[in-house]
């Protein structure tokens, strides 16, 4: 598999893999990590610090957009070894923790869509089977702005998720969506524009296509997804990129 890891701002980089991304922020404060993909990046994730010159000790703080496997793999590590304090939607601390029932059913039934196979292999390769439940974290509410590195605010975005969350950081002109607005379906092969998951990805569809009217009025901003390429432009244009892409469905 490729990994990546590149600066896409000043002081932001795109790190993982062709279908899944994670994020590191530098900021005037400190360093912050947002999404940890799965367990195997953790390698990628040593070095990539390395090479703009931290180590794990410098991290601050790791925000999750949501504990789905390909979204929190290193983020326990992260916390024992470092000493890291891991956030999240409060809603979804069940599943964080570990407690919750996540079913695969509505995937599995679909095993031949365009690039599924080739991910789950990713998904098992790199430990997605086996990501550790977090034994602590702190939780995060809507429109609150977080005391970490870069001053995020936490706008909550509900439907692949219970808890899902984005983090807006105003003073990077940066929007960290995670799966709520992805620019690419890896599966459904839907084209490399702002678009919601394929259907059967959210538990609750209908709700992430209300939850991206939250996102709508921050303006012009680097859209940086779970999966997919970094989009650039304002967040009205990138909603109704969506929208209109669901109504063609």
């Amino acid at each position: 598999m490729t990994m990546i890891a590149e600066r896409v701002a000043d002081g932001v980089h795109r790190c993982g893999s062709e279908r899944v991304n994670w994020y590191l922020v530098e900021a005037a404060d400190g360093l912050t990590v947002v999404d940890t993909g799965f367990p195997a990046h953790w390698d990628q994730f040593v070095d990539r610090l390395e090479t703009i010159g931290y180590d794990v000790t410098d991290v601050d703080a790791c925000l999750l957009t949501h504990p789905h496997p390909d979204h929190a793999g290193f983020a326990e590590r992260l916390r024992r070894e470092a000493r890291v304090s891991v956030w999240l939607h409060e809603d979804d601390a069940a599943h964080a923790r570990g407690d919750a029932d996540v079913s695969l059913r509505k995937g599995v039934v679909r095993l031949w869509r365009p690039g599924f196979a080739t991910y789950a292999v990713e998904f098992v390769r790199s430990g997605g089977l086996s990501v550790p439940p977090l034994r602590a974290f702190r939780t995060v509410t809507d429109g609150e702005t977080l005391d970490v590195p870069g001053s995020p605010r936490v706008i909550h975005t509900p439907g692949h998720s219970e808890g899902h969350v984005a983090y807006h950081f105003p003073d990077h002109d940066a929007l960290f969506c995670g799966d709520e607005l992805v620019t690419t379906d890896f599966v459904a092969d839907r084209g490399h524009r702002p678009q919601l998951l394929a259907e059967w990805f959210n538990p609750d569809h209908d709700r992430a296509y209300e939850s991206l009217s939250r996102l709508e009025s921050i303006g012009e901003v680097l859209l940086l997804p779970g999966h997919g390429e970094p989009w650039h432009g304002d967040t009205e244009t990138a909603v109704e990129l969506a929208r209109e892409r669901e109504k063609r469905k």
